[in-house]
């Protein structure tokens, strides 16, 4: 049974919207590839004549015979913008922590252009990619608005012409490049809907919205979902409810006894209060002792239902930062409510992430270049505004990813090519020692592990369970 709360109040979110511009896409060229045609046969090979004798340098091939074949292989050809017989122009986006500054927003990140600069320079100095050298544009951007965004998408796409877009680009934001504009990007935050208006291949290492899935089915095999299962929802998260979470459950022959969802909107503390009530009470009659909470808003539920401790479900978060809200919250003292749950969501946490073999070998090349990456495990978990090591957690992934890209994508590099190349292309990246096989559709972020994560009183956080 499903029950939508409606409080009185509008929904309040904040949404950074993406490019909305109506101009024509910009025209790519493509780049002759060289061409080349063989002649293959049952019985004969590359480096054998039949037929009449070699003279000088050049060998003759006997006519086929009637049962054998002759294939032309064709060059794979397409838009190839930023490509030249020595470099290819790549631009890469990122927070930009000084404008940020300048509404009071602080955030200590890192310095991302110097973390960009040192893995492409190291990449620059051993060869480059088949030749070709990497040439940089730095686009920062400023999320408080969708201005910013797209103006370094015109700037990338229209003024500097680059091959691919690498980095930060907030929800719809990369619609601009990747539709409008038909460039390659790498990274953003892949759905369906974005991805039909992308005409450009498009990858990348962020996990997409099936991950949700993933996470049901495996607290489901562990059997941390068995018992009287409730589902609690904000409104704000129903696409991940109803597209994602109810179908999993679906699936996996699981029904819920009830599932909430509140609409409150998530400034209005009376609202919120009386619609979680409202919900505890729906659970507390349907013998609910399990809860499924889904989406970012979810830790709502510990917030507002933290000081009733006759009524307390196991809790299994869809998303290991829901509960960031209430553990930074200075009003919690008491964490008793999570005894007992479960979070789930990529590799994690920071601090893991920094230890994996492949972040520390990123790590190495920029300690070569002089740059210091800290560990997280030396600041505050309650300041989340302090992070400097999270540049190299950004560059790390992306230099590796499209490093991986355009080897596999070869000499003739092209959007044909580059297509052909992320197709079932295996990478291990920093930060997460599972490989990602990465495809089209739903492949693109390159299907990323599930894992789960336990509440540890002692330390006060989610610490990523073992096996």
């Amino acid at each position: 049974m499903r029950h939508n709360v409606l409080s009185l109040g509008l929904v309040a979110a904040l949404a950074f919207a993406g490019c909305t511009s109506d101009d024509d896409a910009a025209d790519t060229s493509s780049t002759a590839a060289d061409t080349s045609s063989t002649t293959a046969s049952d019985d004969t090979t590359a480096d054998t004549a039949t037929g009449d004798t070699a003279t000088g340098d050049t060998t003759t091939t006997s006519a086929a015979e009637p049962d054998e074949a002759t294939t032309t292989t064709e060059p794979i050809t397409g838009p190839s913008p930023g490509v030249t017989a020595d470099t290819v122009k790549i631009g890469f986006t990122y927070v930009d922590t000084e404008a940020l500054a300048e509404v009071n927003i602080n955030l200590k990140l890192g310095d991302h252009r110097a973390v960009y600069q040192a893995l492409i320079d190291d990449i620059n100095a051993n060869g480059g990619i088949h030749g070709r050298t990497l040439e940089a544009v730095f686009a920062p951007i400023d999320p408080t608005s969708p201005t910013p965004a797209e103006e370094a998408c015109l700037r990338l796409t229209e003024d500097e012409d680059v091959f691919m877009v690498v980095g930060f680009l907030l929800q719809d934001a990369v619609v601009c490049p990747a539709g409008v504009y038909e460039t390659a990007v790498l990274g953003g935050d892949v759905t369906a809907q974005r991805q039909e208006q992308a005409r450009a291949p498009w990858i990348t290492w962020e996990p997409d919205t099936e991950l949700p899935q993933t996470i049901v089915r495996t607290l489901a095999e562990s059997g941390a979902l068995d018992g009287t299962l409730g589902v609690f929802a904000h409104a704000n998260d129903t696409a991940i409810l109803d597209d994602l979470v109810l179908p999993a459950l679906t699936e996996l022959g699981i029904e819920p006894a009830e599932v909430g969802v509140i609409d409150a909107p998530t400034d209005d503390t009376a609202a919120i209060q009386s619609d979680v009530s409202l919900v505890s009470e729906l659970f507390q009659a349907a013998d609910v002792d399990t809860l499924l909470l889904v989406g970012a808003t979810s830790a709502l539920w510990a917030q507002y239902t933290n000081d009733d401790p006759s009524y307390r479900p196991l809790l299994r978060f869809l998303d290991v930062n829901a509960p960031n809200a209430f553990l930074g919250s200075e009003a919690t003292l008491d964490t008793s409510i999570l005894d007992g749950a479960l979070a789930g969501g990529p590799f994690g946490p920071d601090q893991a992430r920094f230890d994996d073999a492949t972040m520390q070998e990123c790590i190495e090349i920029l300690t070569a270049a002089g740059l210091d990456t800290p560990e997280p495990s030396g600041f505050d978990a309650d300041d989340r505004t302090n992070q400097p090591y999270q540049a190299a957690f950004q560059a790390c992934p992306d230099i590796f990813l499209l490093r991986a890209l355009l080897e596999a994508a070869g000499e003739n590099l092209n959007y044909g090519t580059l297509a052909v190349a992320i197709d079932g292309l295996e990478v291990t990246l920093p930060g997460d020692p599972s490989p990602r096989i990465f495809g089209t559709g739903s492949a693109a972020d390159g299907d990323p592990s599930a894992y789960v994560f336990s509440w540890n009183e002692a330390s006060k956080s989610f610490v990523r369970a073992e096996g």
